[in-house]
Protein backbone atom coordinates (compact mmCIF):
# COMPACT_ATOMS: atom_id res chain seq x y z
CA UNK A 1 0.00 0.00 0.00
CA UNK A 2 1.35 3.23 -0.82
CA UNK A 3 2.35 5.44 2.10
CA UNK A 4 -0.49 8.04 1.31
CA UNK A 5 -3.52 5.60 1.36
CA UNK A 6 -1.82 4.32 4.29
CA UNK A 7 -2.03 8.07 5.86
CA UNK A 8 -5.26 8.28 4.84
CA UNK A 9 -6.63 5.03 6.30
CA UNK A 10 -4.59 6.50 9.50
CA UNK A 11 -6.52 9.25 9.38
CA UNK A 12 -9.93 7.41 9.25
CA UNK A 13 -9.75 4.74 11.91
CA UNK A 14 -8.32 8.01 14.04
CA UNK A 15 -11.60 9.62 13.69
CA UNK A 16 -13.44 6.59 14.39
CA UNK A 17 -11.24 5.89 17.14
CA UNK A 18 -11.85 9.44 19.21
CA UNK A 19 -16.11 8.95 18.13
CA UNK A 20 -15.86 5.21 19.83
CA UNK A 21 -14.53 6.35 22.92
CA UNK A 22 -15.90 10.00 23.29
CA UNK A 23 -12.32 11.36 22.61
CA UNK A 24 -12.49 15.38 21.26
CA UNK A 25 -11.55 15.73 17.86
CA UNK A 26 -9.14 18.55 18.96
CA UNK A 27 -6.68 16.31 20.22
CA UNK A 28 -4.62 15.25 17.72
CA UNK A 29 -2.30 12.16 18.42
CA UNK A 30 -3.49 9.11 19.35
CA UNK A 31 -1.98 6.99 21.95
CA UNK A 32 -3.10 3.18 23.11
CA UNK A 33 -1.83 2.65 26.27
CA UNK A 34 -1.31 -1.09 26.83
CA UNK A 35 1.20 -1.14 30.45
CA UNK A 36 -0.19 -4.11 32.42
CA UNK A 37 1.38 -3.23 36.01
CA UNK A 38 -1.35 -1.33 37.62
CA UNK A 39 0.40 1.38 39.71
CA UNK A 40 2.65 2.09 36.72
CA UNK A 41 -0.47 2.66 34.40
CA UNK A 42 -2.32 4.57 37.16
CA UNK A 43 0.39 6.78 38.14
CA UNK A 44 1.00 7.52 34.20
CA UNK A 45 -2.36 7.85 33.87
CA UNK A 46 -2.31 11.30 36.51
CA UNK A 47 0.34 12.91 34.15
CA UNK A 48 -1.57 12.37 30.81
CA UNK A 49 -3.98 14.33 31.63
CA UNK A 50 -2.38 17.23 31.27
CA UNK A 51 -1.36 16.63 27.76
CA UNK A 52 -2.66 17.55 24.28
CA UNK A 53 -3.43 14.34 23.24
CA UNK A 54 -6.31 11.70 23.42
CA UNK A 55 -5.09 8.40 25.26
CA UNK A 56 -6.79 5.07 25.05
CA UNK A 57 -5.76 3.08 28.13
CA UNK A 58 -6.52 -1.16 28.29
CA UNK A 59 -7.14 -2.37 31.33
CA UNK A 60 -9.10 -4.82 32.79
CA UNK A 61 -12.66 -2.84 33.24
CA UNK A 62 -16.01 -4.05 32.05
CA UNK A 63 -17.19 -1.20 29.89
CA UNK A 64 -15.63 1.62 28.51
CA UNK A 65 -14.76 4.21 31.31
CA UNK A 66 -14.22 7.95 30.51
CA UNK A 67 -11.04 8.82 33.17
CA UNK A 68 -10.84 12.54 31.98
CA UNK A 69 -11.65 14.39 28.88
CA UNK A 70 -8.93 13.32 26.88
CA UNK A 71 -8.26 9.18 29.02
CA UNK A 72 -10.72 6.80 28.21
CA UNK A 73 -10.04 3.13 29.48
CA UNK A 74 -11.58 -0.16 28.05
CA UNK A 75 -10.52 -4.10 27.85
CA UNK A 76 -9.97 -4.28 24.33
CA UNK A 77 -9.78 -1.96 20.92
CA UNK A 78 -11.02 -3.44 17.68
CA UNK A 79 -8.30 -4.74 15.92
CA UNK A 80 -9.78 -3.43 12.34
CA UNK A 81 -9.44 0.15 13.47
CA UNK A 82 -6.04 -0.11 15.23
CA UNK A 83 -4.42 1.69 12.40
CA UNK A 84 -5.77 5.19 14.09
CA UNK A 85 -3.58 4.91 16.51
CA UNK A 86 -0.24 7.12 16.03
CA UNK A 87 2.12 5.38 19.08
CA UNK A 88 1.33 2.41 21.80
CA UNK A 89 3.39 2.62 24.85
CA UNK A 90 3.75 -0.88 26.31
CA UNK A 91 5.62 -2.75 28.80
CA UNK A 92 7.52 -6.22 27.32
CA UNK A 93 5.11 -8.48 28.67
CA UNK A 94 2.47 -7.32 25.90
CA UNK A 95 2.21 -10.20 23.28
CA UNK A 96 1.12 -8.14 20.07
CA UNK A 97 3.90 -5.16 20.03
CA UNK A 98 4.46 -6.49 16.93
CA UNK A 99 0.76 -6.59 15.41
CA UNK A 100 0.65 -2.82 16.22
CA UNK A 101 4.14 -2.42 13.67
CA UNK A 102 2.11 -4.28 11.06
CA UNK A 103 -1.05 -1.91 11.82
CA UNK A 104 1.29 1.09 11.09
CA UNK A 105 1.42 2.38 14.72
CA UNK A 106 4.62 3.10 16.07
CA UNK A 107 5.77 1.70 20.09
CA UNK A 108 7.05 3.43 22.76
CA UNK A 109 8.73 0.26 24.64
CA UNK A 110 11.70 -0.67 26.96
CA UNK A 111 14.81 -0.69 25.94
CA UNK A 112 15.55 -4.32 26.67
CA UNK A 113 12.46 -5.98 24.84
CA UNK A 114 12.02 -8.92 22.57
CA UNK A 115 12.43 -6.92 19.47
CA UNK A 116 15.24 -4.96 19.41
CA UNK A 117 16.41 -6.86 16.42
CA UNK A 118 13.92 -4.88 14.95
CA UNK A 119 13.27 -1.56 16.24
CA UNK A 120 15.72 1.26 16.75
CA UNK A 121 15.36 4.24 18.30
CA UNK A 122 14.08 6.92 15.81
CA UNK A 123 16.80 9.89 15.26
CA UNK A 124 14.14 12.67 13.25
CA UNK A 125 17.70 14.56 12.03
CA UNK A 126 18.43 11.64 9.85
CA UNK A 127 14.77 10.22 9.63
CA UNK A 128 16.21 6.73 10.55
CA UNK A 129 14.42 3.93 12.57
CA UNK A 130 10.69 3.20 13.84
CA UNK A 131 10.57 3.67 17.88
CA UNK A 132 11.00 5.14 20.77
CA UNK A 133 12.46 3.30 23.98
CA UNK A 134 12.21 4.12 27.84
CA UNK A 135 15.02 2.66 30.12
CA UNK A 136 13.37 1.90 33.41
CA UNK A 137 9.96 1.23 34.46
CA UNK A 138 8.81 4.08 36.02
CA UNK A 139 6.43 6.67 35.06
CA UNK A 140 8.87 9.32 34.58
CA UNK A 141 11.47 7.37 31.80
CA UNK A 142 8.23 7.31 30.29
CA UNK A 143 6.92 10.28 30.26
CA UNK A 144 9.92 11.41 28.96
CA UNK A 145 9.52 9.37 25.69
CA UNK A 146 6.50 10.56 25.49
CA UNK A 147 7.35 14.09 25.78
CA UNK A 148 9.70 13.37 22.97
CA UNK A 149 7.18 11.68 20.33
CA UNK A 150 5.25 14.65 21.45
CA UNK A 151 8.03 17.15 19.77
CA UNK A 152 8.38 14.61 16.79
CA UNK A 153 4.88 15.14 16.19
CA UNK A 154 4.75 18.32 15.81
CA UNK A 155 6.71 18.27 12.22
CA UNK A 156 4.50 16.34 9.77
CA UNK A 157 7.23 15.17 7.58
CA UNK A 158 9.37 13.59 10.47
CA UNK A 159 6.22 11.94 11.49
CA UNK A 160 5.36 10.77 8.17
CA UNK A 161 8.79 9.57 7.68
CA UNK A 162 8.23 7.63 11.49
CA UNK A 163 5.78 5.88 9.69
CA UNK A 164 7.46 5.17 6.82
CA UNK A 165 10.08 3.61 8.72
CA UNK A 166 8.02 1.13 10.53
CA UNK A 167 5.81 0.17 6.95
CA UNK A 168 9.18 -1.05 5.87
CA UNK A 169 10.64 -2.46 9.10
Amino acid sequence: MHISALMTEKKRNNINIKNKFWLLQKYKPLWLICITNKELRDSLIDWLKFLNAGFVVISDCSKNELISNNIVMTDKVDESIISGFDFVVSDDNIEKVSDFLWAWVAPIIIRENHLSNVLKEFNPMKNEWNAYFYDDSNHWSICYSVVRYMENYKFPFDNKNLVKNIVSA
